[in-house]
């Protein structure tokens, strides 16, 4: 009797199927890789966006805090009915110093507003400085639940244009930028005595200022009227208009400011658009502050976003029924 030998033979993968497999095995993972690259990129970038605004948005706050304030002061006379203007209203202030002060793509001198404005650099961050009362009463109450500083000091006592007997708490707020350490800059203090300056925030490149001129007011300082921002002007352009009365300067016809914070990231390479990226940089004259002319649009080379963030203040003590509007 014959027996049937089967033979089984193992049926092996070719060299050319394996290096196949392999070949469609690392498309595969580095289309995963890609997308997981990509999504981490964009991820990254996200959050730098919005650390930017957040970044500029806390900037602005602290800043037009300051704005709001700017030239506050206590009545210490009454102010008859029909006053004249400007020039009558502001003799019933117990405090009669400056309210405000800028230099266009420059700082003052030494950082003191008390100085003049720096030679002005095409691109420079602007300067502002800012005073107001700080307290919210006179008499025996001074020193009572003042406004700090932008330093977090309470400023000292003055008697610097007070119209009052005594002393009186006034602060200042000056605003720059470190150009070097990207930082914004706040020197706070009071008039004629400026303090230390202090770091507000980092990552901050420029700082551009614009003010809103009531030209009606300006030009008609004993008639009473109401306050308009007429015009937009920069500090270079304000510093070129004669005062219209002996005790009145340009700058107390300034009843808005537009202030621009120009932020960058830390985090390198993180833009979307990769290393060289455009982004919208902040107003550099007072018609593309106005919307009048186009802002030309900008590139860095660096892959850092940058967040132009911009807001307009009202000056409080500019508008009706303030002593300050005429």
């Amino acid at each position: 009797m014959s027996r049937k030998v089967i033979v089984r033979f193992q049926a092996g993968r070719t060299l050319i199927e394996l290096l196949v497999a392999i070949a469609l095995g690392l498309l595969i993972l580095l289309g995963v890789g890609g997308l997981y690259v990509t999504s981490q990129q964009s991820t990254r970038a996200a959050t730098n966006v919005a650390s930017a605004d957040n970044t500029g948005q806390v900037a602005l706050s602290l800043v037009g805090s300051s704005v709001r304030r700017a030239g506050f002061s206590e009545l210490a006379a009454a102010i008859s009915a029909g006053s004249g203007g400007g020039e009558d209203r502001r003799a019933s202030l117990a405090y009669q110093g400056p309210s405000m002060r800028g230099c266009s793509n420059a700082g003052f001198g030494q950082n003191n507003p008390a100085n003049a404005c720096d030679t002005a650099a095409a691109g420079a961050p602007d300067s502002l400085a800012i005073w107001f009362q700080a307290e919210n009463a006179l008499g025996a109450s001074q020193g009572g639940g003042a406004t700090a500083d932008c330093a977090g000091n309470v400023p000292g006592f003055t008697a610097v244009n007070v119209s009052v007997p005594g002393s009186l708490l006034v602060a200042q707020n000056l605003y720059y930028v470190d150009v070097v350490n990207r930082t914004l800059m706040c020197r706070g203090g009071t008039v004629n005595a400026p303090g230390a300056a202090t770091p507000i925030l980092n990552g901050v490149e420029d700082l551009k200022v614009f003010y809103g001129f009531d030209g009606a007011s300006y030009s008609a300082p004993n008639v009473p009227g109401n306050p308009a921002p007429l015009s937009v002007r920069t500090a270079a352009e304000m510093a070129t208009l004669a005062a219209p009365t002996p005790n009145l300067t340009a700058w107390d016809y300034v009843v808005s400011v537009t202030v621009c914070i120009l932020v960058r990231t830390d985090d390198a390479s993180v833009s979307s658009q990769g290393t060289t990226a455009t982004y919208q940089p902040c107003p550099q004259t007072s018609r593309q502050a106005a919307g009048l002319d186009a802002i030309p649009v900008a590139t860095s080379t660096d892959g850092r976003i940058r967040r132009a963030i911009v807001q307009t203040f009202s000056v409080r003590s500019a508008t009706r029924p303030s002593p300050l509007a005429g």
